[in-house]
């Protein structure tokens, strides 16, 4: 059986559900404030969406930092410790990797162009925004993808600033520094990038069921569906 994918509800839901499905696994819609979906899932997709309420990371509201939705917050923090706890394998996209921070005690810059220390490329979603990443040595990105430079998009007003507890980072904006990726070594898969490899396609002018996803993001979705059969079929 394939494994099942457990993924918050959320904007572009047919992208992340296309990836899941493209790669080998089946995928659960978790709707926000569900009690029962962890003990049926093989793998959690934490995607993106709206800004995190600056409140979880001790901050004041930034007057950039919008669509905040206090019930998902809550949901996904619970999902991801859940997660945790069981060992379940957990990807995290744009949002989710500022999710997975905060939640492990870390902070965010509410926006980049406003709180970022330095200059900063383009990283909002336009069509340009595509950049270089340096992908840390010995890291589970780098043993993914094979390569320690990649270009990757972007669409995302925040960023991670301080790191949370026991993960480390494993890839930069190769312009400006600007955390990528981030990992969690104590659990067998947990993974986050600020990028979006579910809409990373040779040729968008395809529908979407005929697109054919980049090398880097292929990589990545095929590993996390590793993980989650692994997991699957341990239990």
């Amino acid at each position: 059986m394939k494994p099942i994918i457990g993924i918050v509800e959320c904007y572009k839901f047919e992208y992340y559900k296309y990836a899941i499905e493209k790669h080998g696994g089946e995928v659960k819609l978790l709707l926000i404030g569900s009690k029962d979906s962890i003990p049926e899932i093989d793998g959690l997709l934490l995607p993106g969406g709206g800004d995190i309420d600056p409140e979880i990371y001790d901050e004041g509201h930034h007057p950039k930092t919008q669509y905040v939705n206090k019930y998902r917050d809550e949901f996904e923090i619970s999902l991801f410790n859940e997660a945790i706890e069981k060992d379940i394998p957990v990807f995290g996209i744009c949002r989710g990797i500022q999710i997975i921070n905060v939640t492990l005690g870390g902070g965010l810059y509410q926006d980049i162009k406003d709180c970022y220390p330095q200059p900063a490329c383009k990283h909002d979603g336009s069509p340009d925004d595509w950049h270089d990443i340096t992908i840390e040595s010995e890291s589970l990105l780098m043993e993914i993808v094979g390569t320690s430079e990649s270009n990757v998009n972007s669409a995302h007003h925040q960023a991670i600033d301080d790191i949370g507890e026991s993960l480390i980072v494993t890839a930069h904006s190769k312009e400006d520094g600007i955390i990528e990726a981030v990992e969690y070594p104590a659990k067998p898969f947990v993974i986050a990038v600020q990028y979006h490899p579910e809409r990373m396609w040779k040729d968008k002018t395809k529908p979407l069921h005929k697109r054919e996803f980049l090398e880097h993001s292929t990589k990545l979705f095929e590993a996390f569906i590793n993980a989650a059969t692994e997991r699957r079929l341990s239990c």
